[in-house]
C-alpha cells in the first residue's frame, strides 16, 4: 500500500494561499495605512468645541439646563442627540466658506438637520451681557490649531422672533492664528451697545484642516445703561441678587453674600462664595452694614438647626442674634458655651 505524503512547508500549501515575504510585506503595509486612517479619524472626530461664556444654546442645554427652560425640552425632543453632541455643530469641508455653505435662517444649525431645533427662535436661556470690551470663553473637548475665531452679534433693531440670517449679522471680532487649549479665553471683544435681546454668533476655523464651528449664543442688554454711575456703594448699596445655592452663574456675573459683593470668575452653581480659596468666586467689596437689611427685627440668616452640619463662616439666626461658626460643627447650640464653635456677629 502505498501512503501519500504531504508536507506543509512554504511553497507547498494544501490548498491555502502561499505565504511569501511580498505578500506579508503588502499585509504589513495595509495595516500601517490602516491605523493611519484610525488616527486621523480619531482627530477628526475629536476636534469639537462651543462657546462656553456667554453660553451657547447647545452648551446651557447639555450641562446646565435642569428641564425649566422650553426650548431646550424642544430641542430635546426634535432630536436628544443633537443636545448630547453639544459640540459638533461643524461643517467638514468648510474651509472658510461659511456663507456660501449655510443657508439663512440655517445659521445655529450650520444647515445640518440633526441640530435644525437650534434655528426656532424663541425663549432661548441668556447671558446678561455689558457693551465695551469683553472676554469670551470657548470650550473646545480637543484643542486644535486654530485660523480664526470670528464673532458677530445682531444688528440694532434685529427681530429674535425670526430666524438668523447673514445680513443680521455684524463682525465685531477675529482673532489671529494660534495654538489654543482646551478652555479657549477669547480677550479683547469690543461688544457694540444695544438694547434687549441679540445672538452672538461664532465661527471656529481650524487650520490644520478644513473643518469648521459654529454656536449661537443669546445675550440681554436689558438693563445694563442704569450702571454708568453707580458701581460703588451709592443709594441703596450694590445692585446685585444674593447668591442662590440653586442659580448658575457665568464669567462676570456679581452677587452678594455675607455681607460682600463676588464676581464669579467662571461658570459655578452650589460653590459659596468665600468657601474656598481657590473656588470660582472672587472678593470685590464689603457692603456697607447701613446697606444691608440686618437691622430688622429678624436676621437675614437662617434659624439654627441642631441636625445641620455648618462650617468656618457660616451664619445662623438663634435667639434673636445672629452667630457665626468657627469651625465644623453640628448640634453644638449657638451661646451655649463660651469655648464652643459660634461667635455672635455684631
Amino acid at each position: 500500500m502505498e501512503t501519500e505524503t504531504t508536507t506543509s512547508g512554504i511553497g507547498e500549501t494544501n490548498g491555502l494561499p502561499r505565504v511569501t515575504r511580498s505578500r506579508v510585506a503588502k499585509i504589513g503595509v495595509m495595516v500601517l495605512f490602516m491605523m493611519v486612517l484610525g488616527i486621523f479619524a480619531v482627530q477628526m472626530a475629536a476636534a469639537h468645541g462651543s462657546m462656553e461664556d456667554p453660553y451657547s444654546q447647545t452648551y446651557y442645554c447639555n450641562f446646565i439646563d435642569d428641564g425649566d427652560n422650553e426650548m431646550c425640552q424642544y430641542a430635546y425632543d426634535e432630536n436628544a442627540q443633537a443636545v448630547y453632541d453639544w459640540h459638533e455643530i461643524n461643517i467638514a469641508d468648510a474651509d472658510s466658506n461659511h456663507q456660501e455653505l449655510i443657508d439663512d435662517g440655517e445659521l445655529c444649525s450650520a444647515s445640518r438637520d440633526k441640530y435644525d431645533a437650534f434655528n426656532e427662535p424663541g425663549d432661548w436661556p441668556t447671558t446678561e451681557i455689558e457693551p465695551g470690551e469683553q472676554t469670551f470663553t470657548y470650550e473646545a473637548s480637543a484643542p486644535h490649531e486654530t485660523e480664526y475665531f470670528q464673532i458677530y452679534i445682531t444688528e440694532d433693531g434685529w427681530n429674535p422672533d425670526t430666524r438668523l440670517a447673514w445680513d443680521d449679522l455684524e463682525l465685531i471680532h477675529e482673532t489671529d492664528p494660534f495654538s489654543p487649549d482646551r478652555t479657549i479665553t477669547i480677550d479683547g471683544v469690543d461688544v457694540p451697545d444695544r438694547n434687549g435681546e441679540h445672538v452672538i454668533y461664532t465661527v471656529w476655523q481650524r487650520s490644520d484642516s478644513p473643518e469648521a464651528f459654529y454656536s449661537c449664543s443669546y445675550v440681554d442688554f436689558d438693563g445694563s445703561d442704569d450702571d454708568d454711575n453707580g458701581d460703588d456703594d451709592n443709594g441703596d448699596g450694590p445692585d446685585h441678587d444674593a447668591w442662590d445655592s440653586d442659580e448658575t452663574y457665568t464669567s462676570g456675573d456679581k452677587v452678594v453674600h455675607d455681607g460682600a459683593v463676588w464676581e464669579a470668575n467662571w461658570w459655578t452653581q452650589g460653590d459659596e462664595p468665600g468657601s474656598s480659596e481657590w473656588g470660582p468666586w472672587e472678593h470685590v467689596e464689603d457692603v456697607d452694614d447701613d446697606d444691608n437689611s440686618n437691622d430688622d427685627d429678624s436676621p437675614d440668616a437662617d434659624e439654627w438647626d441642631p441636625d445641620t452640619v455648618y462650617n468656618d463662616g457660616d451664619q445662623v439666626s438663634h435667639d434673636g442674634e445672629t452667630w457665626e461658626a468657627q469651625w465644623w460643627t453640628q448640634g453644638d447650640e449657638p451661646g451655649s458655651s463660651e469655648l464652643g464653635p459660634w461667635e455672635q456677629v455684631d
